[in-house]
């Protein structure tokens, strides 16, 4: 990289584009954040953040201002003809510490992460536009032109497009955009809702003739969201259209005042076929535009963001295998960005059925499971983000050096592991806040639950290793008992975090910055963690990295 080049260009400042900023800031990669609006669009748009996404954003210590000011979902309801058919609650079977669905509309999403941003001194240009782009083998060059015509060129070393649905960077470089426009259109009203609700939930609703959905935006505010019938002409929806399209397929009894925003749309499904060209990586919907069924669309750009910045970060940092850890991205996220068009489009088409006989059999498949806590919590976790694996993966090893007695315990390599409490002292404390708050890796060091001291020595020789990497990996020791050897550990007096983790005898975790296991090892081999590591940081060969 030539001397004063920053590290990354990032274009376009919604959700995603504020979120790879503030990554970006915290992985301690130089950037620079541009938007062609002068000012935010402040329109509500995207609504839910999931347990995934609220994770990474403890990560960036900015998850408890956005439980503060959202609305806390209660779950999701689904109806016919003014029957339930299921009731989910948010919170089944999601092990999180943030277990929860939040609400609040995109516009205070935005206004969170650009604060935030400000605080952290990483800088926002408006009224700037990308007019061309181009990447080489050592850097990427972008034109940029002001609000008032002035132009300028400059290199990075990367470029990350989080421009939207209709980027301007994948126009540029040419990048495939496949799949197809749904045939169905649709109306969008905010408004206030009088008559009988069930507060904080989801609410959707399948009749003869479409589908309707309503959800809560702030206290008092309810966004409704309807297929629009054939013949409907293209017209700007009313409040008289969106409160007889509610009295057609809603509870009754509902009435809507008050509107704040009116829109129509259509839903596109599309998947970029490559997120990466040379130095130039596609996130968000610039990558991928799905239907807004499930609340997955802004969730899953912030953690392409999330992904992606821990990647440079560790190259910013000085990792060594730069194209197995840039190409890794597509080869980690598309897959992700594949599963959630895939569900996202089964649940819109399940509300277009019109055909009687399907509607009854739908109806009564989702009566049915819906009554099965197993179904809830399978939904709920897909839903939430926490189920994502990268395994098998260039950046995730095999599982070879786990014990295979315990090889069916704790997180496999690729897996993002759950929270555990521990003792720091006396004081309770997260083990998730000890990976989360890393930028590049964590190394958990686990005594196992019947330590004696030669184990201490075999974990030791774990944590030289570690500290021969210099600050890319950060150490946690977890003690199993009251009374640990001399050194800084965290204590398991009952064994909870072992069981949870899968730990038996000594043994470690390395955890990636983005927090998914990248290695796990039982019992604990330093070859093991430094054989990996060498290959990523140190310079060894790429391709010996453990498949």
């Amino acid at each position: 990289m030539h001397e004063g080049m920053r590290d990354a260009l990032i274009i376009g400042a919604g959700p995603v584009g504020l979120t790879m900023a503030l990554a970006c800031r915290r992985n301690g990669v130089s950037f620079r954040l541009i938007d062609r609006l002068s000012t935010p669009s402040g329109l509500s748009k995207a609504l839910a953040v999931w347990s995934a996404a609220l994770e990474m954003l403890d990560g960036l210590g900015i998850a408890d201002e956005f439980e503060a000011r959202a609305i806390r979902g209660q779950g999701m309801r689904l109806s016919t003809g003014g029957r339930l058919l299921a009731q989910i609650p948010a919170a089944t079977g999601i092990d999180s510490p943030r277990a929860e669905m939040l609400l609040l509309p995109q516009a205070t999403t935005e206004e969170i992460l650009a604060a935030r941003l400000g605080e952290s001194g990483g800088g926002l240009e408006r009224g700037m536009e990308l007019t061309a782009i181009s990447s080489q083998p050592d850097r990427v060059t972008a034109e940029i032109r002001t609000a008032d015509g002035a132009r300028s060129r400059e290199d990075f070393r990367w470029a990350v497009a989080c421009d939207g649905a209709h980027s301007t960077v994948r126009h540029l470089i040419g990048a495939e955009f496949e799949g197809e426009a749904v045939d169905q259109a649709f109306v969008l009203c905010d408004a206030r809702i009088s008559g009988e609700i069930a507060a904080g939930y989801a609410h959707m609703f399948w009749a003869r003739d479409g589908m309707l959905a309503a959800f809560p935006v702030v206290p008092g505010l309810w966004r409704i969201i309807a297929a629009r019938e054939d013949g409907a002409g293209d017209k700007e929806p009313d409040l008289a259209e969106m409160q007889e399209v509610l009295d057609r397929r809603g509870p009754g009894g509902w009435t809507l005042s008050q509107p704040t925003w009116f829109s129509k749309f259509r839903i596109s499904e599309r998947k970029a076929t490559q997120f990466r060209h040379g130095r130039i990586f596609l996130v968000g919907d610039a990558a991928h535009v799905h239907s807004p069924t499930g609340g997955q669309g802004m969730n899953t750009g912030m953690q392409d963001a999330a992904n992606l910045a821990w990647k440079f970060g560790i190259l910013a940092a000085g990792a060594a295998a730069e194209d197995k850890i840039l190409q890794s991205y597509h080869e980690e996220r598309s897959p992700v960005a594949g599963h959630v068009l895939a569900e996202s489009g089964r649940l819109l088409r399940a509300g277009f059925l019109r055909n009687p006989a399907l509607q009854f059999l739908r109806n009564t498949a989702v009566r049915v499971a819906g009554r099965s806590k197993k179904f809830q919590a399978r939904m709920m976790l897909s839903l939430s983000g926490l189920d994502i694996s990268y395994a098998p993966g260039p950046l995730v090893g095999g599982d070879r050096d786990w014990h295979e007695d315990w090889q069916p315990h704790g997180f496999r390599p690729g897996t993002r592991p759950r929270d555990a409490r521990v003792l720091r002292g006396s004081e309770p404390v997260s083990l998730f806040r000890e990976w989360c708050t890393a930028p590049y890796f964590t190394l958990l060091l686990f005594s196992g639950r019947k330590p004696i001291y030669r184990d201490v020595d075999r974990l030791a020789a774990v944590a030289l290793v570690a500290s021969g990497f210099g600050r890319m990996v950060k150490s946690v020791r977890v003690w199993h008992g009251t009374n640990p050897p001399a050194g800084d550990w965290l204590l398991d007096p009952d064994a909870s975090a072992h069981r949870k983790f899968g730990v038996d005898s000594p043994s470690f975790y390395l955890i990636r910055g983005d927090g998914y296991v990248a290695i796990r090892s039982q019992p604990a081999e330093a070859v093991v963690l430094h054989r990996w590591l060498e290959c990523v940081i140190g310079g060894g060969q790429a391709d010996a990295l453990p498949a």
